[in-house]
């Protein structure tokens, strides 16, 4: 049984971060919702989320997955969280899944983590790697190791999606894009 953490710091994207939850769900993927630094979370449009656990209380053994949603200063939040930063060196060093949609790439940035190539909200590159090297513009989500990026709230279905079927495969992949009436677009 695959586990995900989605972490919510306060001005997280709201989009990005309940799809990511519902669809894994759907997916029958244990997925838990981890608040920053408060359990209580409001997004970036207001939409306040109360999180499953605090990141203080997250055994990342029991993680496969952490995902990181963008929105501003959600992002912001996430980067400057050496808790957070340190908690992605462990899976990073590990080998575990690290994804990250939108403004978040900046946090994987900030914590070591991000790889040669990456994605994210069209324009923000330069705030998430000053030179913006291996910035890829022409991909919704961009795979290197095992960081997975996106670019921003249209895609958090198909992001999410992505994220299904690596950890469970095309047939559930399929299945769920299917139940969601996504092939039809």
């Amino acid at each position: 049984m695959n586990k995900v953490a989605v972490i919510l710091a306060n001005g997280f994207e709201e989009i990005e971060a309940l799809s990511v939850v519902d669809i894994l769900r759907r997916a029958q993927i244990d997925t838990v919702t981890v608040g920053l630094d408060r359990a209580l979370v409001t997004g970036s449009h207001g939409i306040a989320v109360q999180s499953d656990i605090l990141l203080s209380e997250l055994n990342e053994i029991e993680f496969d997955m952490i995902v990181l949603p963008g929105g501003l200063p959600g992002a912001t939040n996430l980067a400057k969280s050496e808790e957070l930063c340190s908690l992605l060196r462990k899976f990073d060093d590990n080998a575990k899944l690290i994804a990250a949609v939108c403004a978040a790439p900046m946090a994987l940035e900030a914590a070591g983590v991000l790889k040669q190539k990456f994605t994210c909200y069209p324009g923000f590159e330069s705030s998430v790697r000053a030179n913006k090297s291996g910035y890829t513009s022409d991909k919704k989500v961009v795979f290197d190791h095992n960081i997975i990026t996106s670019c921003g709230p249209a895609m958090a279905m198909e992001f999410a999606l992505e994220l299904v079927k690596e950890l469970k495969g095309i047939g559930v992949y399929e299945s769920v894009m299917s139940e969601l009436l996504y092939d039809r677009l």
